[in-house]
C-alpha cells in the first residue's frame, strides 16, 4: 500500500498521519482499488476491507476510526472519546453534515476523504490538538480551514504553534469554474483567480493558504503538496478526471 506523508509533521512527537493513493485495496472497476468511501456506490464489503487494510498498514485500531458525512460545508465537530468508531465501517454512524473533525484525544484516528478537493491537516505541536478538514472551493469560500483553526482554539490550540498541510488537490489548470464562482471567490481571494483562459481558474492551494494565515498560522508553518489528482488519475481518484464515477482517497491522522 502506498502511503504518503507531509514533511512538516515529522518533528511533532506523538502525531501520526497518512495520505492514501488509489493503490493497495480490493475495490474493482472505477473504484480500483483503495476506495475509502461508502457513498459512491462501491461494494460496501470492499470498502470495509479497504479500511481494515489501511488500519493495518498505518498501524491504528479500525474500531476507533472516526469519519464524517462530508457536504462541502463549514461545519466542524470536536471528536471526543465516546465518538470512537463512528463511521469506521459504515456510512450511517459517521458524524453527519460535517467537513472538519478535531480532537485532542489519543488513539482516535480522524479520516477525511477526497477526490479533487484538498484534505487539510492542522496540528498544534505544543497543545496536542489536531484538525482534519475537507476543503474544496465551496468549503474554502466558507472558510473551512481557518474556522477549523478557530475551533481548535476552543480546546486550547494556538495558531502560532500550529502546523498545516494541504494535501493533493486540483491544480490551477484543472480547477476551471464558471463566472458565478469566480464572482464568489474574488472578494476574498482576488490573487487566486486566473483569468487568462476562456473560463476562470482557481488556485485552491493559495486560497487555503490565505485562509489559514488569516486564522493566525505562520506562513512558514504551512506545507502544500503539489500533486493534482486530475493530472494523475493513475495515482489518485479524481471526480473531475473520471466524470464523477470514482472512489475517494483519504487523509487519516491521530495522536499516539
Amino acid at each position: 500500500m502506498d502511503l504518503e506523508h507531509f514533511y512538516y509533521f515529522a518533528h511533532i512527537p506523538g502525531l501520526r498521519h497518512v495520505i492514501t493513493t488509489r493503490h493497495g485495496g480490493v475495490s474493482k472497476s472505477t473504484f480500483t482499488s483503495l476506495n475509502l468511501a461508502f457513498h459512491v456506490n462501491d461494494d460496501i464489503s470492499a470498502v470495509q476491507k479497504n479500511r481494515r487494510l489501511l488500519a493495518k498498514a498505518a498501524d491504528f485500531d479500525i474500531a476507533n476510526l472516526v469519519a464524517a458525512q462530508q457536504i462541502h460545508s463549514d461545519q466542524i465537530y470536536i471528536v471526543q472519546q465516546q465518538d470512537a468508531g463512528r463511521g469506521a465501517l459504515d456510512w450511517d454512524s459517521a458524524i453527519p453534515d460535517t467537513d472538519a473533525l478535531i480532537t485532542a484525544e489519543e488513539n482516535i484516528p480522524l479520516i477525511i476523504q477526497v477526490a479533487d478537493c484538498a484534505p487539510v491537516l492542522l496540528a498544534d505541536a505544543d497543545h496536542r490538538v489536531l484538525g482534519n478538514a475537507h476543503a474544496g472551493w465551496r468549503g474554502t469560500v466558507a472558510g473551512i480551514a481557518g474556522k477549523t483553526m478557530q475551533k481548535m482554539e476552543e480546546i486550547s490550540a494556538d495558531p502560532k504553534s500550529t502546523f498545516a498541510g494541504i494535501g493533493p488537490c486540483l491544480c490551477t489548470k484543472c480547477l476551471e469554474v464558471g463566472e458565478e464562482v469566480a464572482d464568489l471567490v474574488t472578494p476574498q481571494y482576488p490573487e487566486a483567480i486566473r483569468l487568462s483562459s476562456k473560463k476562470p481558474h482557481l488556485d485552491l492551494r493559495e486560497m487555503i493558504r490565505q485562509d489559514l494565515m488569516k486564522a493566525g498560522l505562520k506562513q512558514d508553518h504551512i506545507e502544500a503538496m503539489d500533486e493534482c489528482p486530475r493530472c494523475n488519475t493513475q495515482k489518485y481518484f479524481s471526480h473531475r478526471g473520471e466524470n464523477g464515477n470514482t472512489g475517494r482517497f483519504g487523509l487519516a491522522a491521530w495522536w499516539e
